[in-house]
């Protein structure tokens, strides 16, 4: 914890920067994805499985409370529409739709959703986050996972686990400068996706190199010597899942600043143990070039 409030200031300060250099494309880019995201509830709207599969981008991730369900291709990309109008939906809306990390590849989202019967009544309301990619100039949601709704501030259960995914990104960075791979696997869950430059990267087994990392190869490539966390939010909290968006800082041997890569991190609980189980990266920001 102490790690995270240590470098949160400066971080905050650095991302502002970036934001407002970088404002235009942020603004043309949650444009087009905020739009993808209308495409898709409309889809959604039609309970027409087919329509909706053209609106996203594939592999298509769905992070649900039991693992992550994945659609390599269109025809994988399944709803249960008959069981939602059993339940008495007849359609969706979403009621706030709050942008997050943003770049020309990517914006993230969080949305506040309704399920609405027949009549305009609403039945049930959620939340959800959703990653939104540029595929080839192809806008299109790629990642959803299912959140709570903003819980009150007394939950204990919602408090542990808060506490429990932040010592964990401490621990994670502990292990990442000890180049300690056995540490790192303590704080990850396998399988994991990254999704990073356009690239999705499941890890199936410990043999990835998501999981395993090559240190002395990130050592030759980039002259990396440490990283540490920099700017810091838990984005969303439920009992077994939290999400953030954070960014790392690497440094050389020479203590100079180099790169922050923001990314997006969703911790899950799995047989009582927490872990990292998806990573969707930003493009990084270069320092010394």
């Amino acid at each position: 914890m102490e790690n995270i409030q240590h470098f949160f200031a400066p971080l905050v300060l650095l991302v502002l920067l970036s934001t407002t250099v970088n404002a235009q494309p942020a603004q043309e880019s949650e444009m087009e994805a905020r739009a993808a995201l209308d495409r898709f509830l409309e889809a959604w709207n039609s309970a027409d499985n087919n329509i909706i599969r053209k609106t996203v981008n594939y592999p298509y991730i769905t992070h649900a409370p039991f693992g992550m369900v994945i659609a390599n291709e269109p025809e994988q990309f399944n709803t249960d529409f008959d069981g939602l109008k059993k339940q008495g939906w007849a359609r969706s809306t979403f009621d706030k739709i709050t942008p997050g990390q943003s770049s020309d590849q990517k914006v993230n989202f969080e949305v506040e959703y309704s399920r609405l019967n027949a009549a305009g009544e609403v039945i049930s309301r959620g939340y959800m986050f959703y990653v939104v990619t540029n595929n080839e100039g192809r806008w299109g949601m790629q990642y959803r996972a299912p959140g709570q709704l903003s819980p009150e501030p007394d939950e204990a259960v919602l408090i542990d686990a808060r506490q429990a995914a932040i010592a964990l990104v401490d621990e994670f960075f502990v292990a990442f400068n000890a180049a300690d791979n056995a540490a790192l696997l303590k704080v990850s869950h396998v399988p994991q996706i990254m999704l990073s430059a356009g690239q999705f990267i499941l890890a199936e087994d410990i043999a990835s190199p998501i999981v395993t990392m090559n240190f002395e190869r990130m050592r030759e490539r980039e002259n990396w010597h440490s990283s540490e966390l920099g700017y810091f939010e838990v984005v969303n909290v439920s009992e077994n899942q939290v999400i953030v968006e954070l960014s790392f800082e690497r440094f050389n041997p020479n203590a100079e600043h180099y790169l922050t890569g923001p990314a997006v991190w969703v911790l899950n609980r799995r047989e009582g143990s927490w872990g990292v189980e998806f990573r969707s990266l930003m493009p990084p920001i270069r320092h010394l070039e």
